[in-house]
């Protein structure tokens, strides 16, 4: 389909935002898997590598802005393992 003109990336990612205080799994996910599992890739948008970096920048703003949870990605800390917002992470309260 066609790309949204114009995509709320804050929106979005005060809405990974909520899910993630929800989630129940305390296990490592990546800012691109949040999106699948919320639905933004099911093909009604097209999503390209600015959105997945534009959700993931203001997602890290939501959560130090926040300051009740922390993305843990120290397990990755020296590894290459591609894009940020592939890379997983442990979002978990201070």
């Amino acid at each position: 389909m066609d790309k949204s003109p114009k995509l709320d990336y804050k929106a979005i990612a005060s809405q990974i935002y909520d899910w993630l205080k929800t989630r129940r799994s305390k296990k490592e996910i990546s800012t691109r898997d949040v999106v699948k599992v919320l639905g933004g890739q099911d093909g009604s948008i097209a999503w390209d590598e600015n959105d997945c970096w534009q959700i993931h920048e203001c997602l890290l703003n939501k959560i130090k802005k926040e300051r009740e949870y922390v993305a843990d990605f120290s397990a990755y800390k020296d590894m290459y393992v591609g894009l940020p917002y592939n890379i997983p992470f442990v979002f978990r309260k201070k």
